[in-house]
């Protein structure tokens, strides 16, 4: 193949997720500011700056499409996220729980659209879309799967409630979820000390007894 060409390719490549990202960008803010229904496939493809539908076609061929790339992207990264802390955190149930809870709320707080709209796009799928109403959906990230482990891991040393573990994590993430979207509700302080006090409320929810988090 020659040179001209391999540049060619590259280049169209490099346009191409681009406008892929263009898209999923346009349809985060539009979707969070009118709303999945009251936004049109027609409205991305503008705000995008595409000047056809058939140049959006390229990337998706539709709203719903759009969505669960969307979707599927943001969690993708909140994943990553909270896997790194776990990674870094001290090789200990609670450090690693604590270390992955911190990130999560963290991100959740830093990123209010990322967080609303999956949220609301999971509830949608469960009342709408009649898919499994779990807080993890049909495709549970590797995070999800390593905070029910660690919970079952805590058992054996911490004062866990004796609810179900996976109860237990959708009841925390429910609070998070909450936190994350009526962040007005905690006042003037600083996302740290949000993090802290959702946190905190967190591990009340986890255990009978008061349990010292990890710094």
């Amino acid at each position: 193949m020659k040179v001209h060409t391999i540049m060619a390719l590259a280049e169209s490549e490099k346009n191409s997720l681009h406008g892929r990202a263009l898209i999923l960008q346009s349809a985060l803010q539009l979707f969070s500011g009118r709303g999945y229904d009251g936004t049109s496939i027609d409205d991305i493809r503008q705000a995008a700056g595409f000047k056809s539908k058939a140049s959006l076609y390229t990337h998706f061929k539709s709203k719903e499409e759009i969505a669960s790339a969307l979707l599927k992207d943001i969690l993708e990264e909140e994943d990553r996220v909270v896997m790194q802390a776990y990674a870094a955190a001290k090789p200990e149930p609670l450090h690693q729980l604590v270390a992955m809870g911190r990130a999560f709320i963290t991100w959740g707080l830093s990123h209010p659209q990322e967080y609303a709209f999956c949220f609301l796009r999971v509830q949608q799928e469960t009342l709408i879309q009649g898919k499994p109403a779990t807080f993890m959906g049909e495709h549970p990230q590797t995070s999800d799967l390593l905070l029910l482990h660690l919970i079952h891991e805590l058992r054996r040393d911490y004062p866990v409630r004796q609810i179900a573990d996976a109860a237990l994590l959708s009841m925390i993430i429910s609070l998070v979820s909450r936190g994350s979207i009526d962040q007005a509700a905690f006042g003037a302080i600083s996302l740290e000390t949000r993090a802290q006090q959702i946190i905190e409320v967190c591990v009340n929810i986890l255990f009978t007894e008061p349990v010292p988090l990890p710094v």
